[in-house]
């Protein structure tokens, strides 16, 4: 397990603690659908990452590269889109992992603790220091992730409510809720860029397991892309069933107590359905895994984002930004980034809307990333044996068109009046 336990951190995070608990309490079952139509449909565009990776040896902007042609446009675009959500996004996620800090302690505020977050994840990335950190947050995942079953447990709903799974419904004024979920279930498309980059680093590290000379190089590239896929297919499962799993807990406990998880009460309000079954004692439990649950996604979105703006810029001009200038690009966009993002989050202040502001955001840049990937994939991998199959490029292509309709859909809601 590697790439696909960070894909895992990075979806576990405000989709799942904010948006989904709040689909449930606000909407009951209706939207237990968009959990799963989310996680179908986007389902390629994750899984063309670490392909790409395993069949080719680079990551996938080597492939946008050669979308562009000579002109790289859709580089540019990636880049641009790096710009545009890496700030925002960040706000909109060490805010909550700061109201979760806030709200367990009733100390400072959550900007306050927000800003300081910010600062230490800086630090670490700067400085090398997470490997301790990481190895405490795969712990705490695994301890929120028990919690969560043994609370869905005694209150999974009979066969009425798993209806919902299966009949798409969209209550009236959900539909807000609705395209932040598609923009942020279970993570931005972003992220497959970022798989990507971890499957090629996982490869190196693997690199002494496998032989070209011995075995072949094509046998070689089969073993590296089930052992990507099948990673990458875990963390993506426990994204599903956790995913699920809070709707679920949100209709039953917290059923009446939406506007609670629309403000910096969310966490308060969460942790009542853990409490309902454990007692008050698994409070300081949750929130202690939950705030490293929300500090493994901002810590891996300023990685993410600074590694893709890095990165992209070396792409598009290898002699200028290549080598030692691309780490200077990437500590710059660690600083700039986390400097404007406190300035938003200080300015805004609501948690919970800012990680639905840069859900929109991420789910209008969703259809253009989806629609590289899979010309990344169809284009660049010449063996059949490494190529998606059938199924799962028509999975992406209406994958595609759903998320197009979303888009459209959502901002004639919003403009259309």
């Amino acid at each position: 397990m590697g790439p696909g336990i960070l894909l895992a951190a990075a979806s576990v995070g405000a989709s799942h603690l904010v948006l989904s608990p709040q689909a449930g309490a606000l909407f009951g079952y209706q939207l237990l659908w968009l959990v799963a139509a989310a996680h179908v449909l986007k389902y390629p565009a994750f899984e063309f990452g670490p392909r790409y990776a395993a069949a080719t040896g680079k990551n996938l902007l080597h492939g946008y590269a050669r979308i562009g042609g000579r002109t790289q446009w859709a580089l540019w675009v990636f880049l641009l889109g790096t710009l545009a959500q890496g700030i925002g996004v960040l706000a909109g996620v060490v805010s909550v992992a700061g109201c979760v800090l806030w709200t367990w302690s009733q100390a400072l505020n959550t900007e306050l603790f927000s800003v300081l977050l910010t600062l230490a994840i800086v630090t670490l990335l700067l400085t090398g220091g997470f490997s301790w950190l990481d190895c405490l947050n795969k712990i705490m995942m695994a301890v929120l992730a028990i919690a969560t079953v043994l609370v869905f447990v005694p209150i999974v709903p009979g066969p009425e409510a798993w209806r919902s799974l299966v009949v798409p419904s969209l209550p009236p004024g959900s539909m807000v809720l609705v395209a932040a979920m598609l923009g942020w279930m279970p993570t931005g498309i972003d992220v497959s860029v970022w798989h990507s980059f971890w499957t090629i680093e996982k490869m190196r590290v693997d690199e002494r397991q496998f032989d070209p000379q011995s075995d072949g190089m094509d046998a070689v590239r089969k073993r590296r892309l089930r052992v990507a896929l099948w990673d990458m297919r875990a963390g993506y499962l426990l994204s599903l069933s956790t995913g699920l799993m809070f709707v679920v807990m949100g209709a039953v406990h917290l059923s009446g107590r939406g506007t609670e998880l629309q403000g910096v009460q969310f966490a308060a309000a969460l942790s009542t359905a853990y409490t309902a079954v454990f007692g008050r004692w698994i409070y300081h439990v949750f929130m202690l895994t939950a705030f490293f649950a929300m500090f493994s996604t901002a810590y891996t979105v300023v990685d993410g984002f600074s590694r893709s703006f890095a990165q992209c810029c070396a792409v598009l001009r290898p002699a200028r930004f290549g080598g030692e200038m691309s780490r200077r690009l990437y500590v710059g966009f660690v600083i700039g980034s986390s400097t404007l993002a406190c300035g938003i989050l200080l300015a805004v202040g609501n948690p919970v809307l800012l990680v639905t502001g840069a859900a929109l955001v991420s789910l209008a840049a969703a259809p253009l990333l989806y629609t590289f990937n899979l010309l990344c994939v169809m284009r660049d991998i010449r063996e059949p044996s490494l190529r998606p199959n059938p199924a799962t490029v028509w999975v992406a292509r209406a994958g595609i068109v759903f998320m197009v309709l979303a888009l459209a859909m959502t901002v004639f809601v919003t403009f259309g009046k």
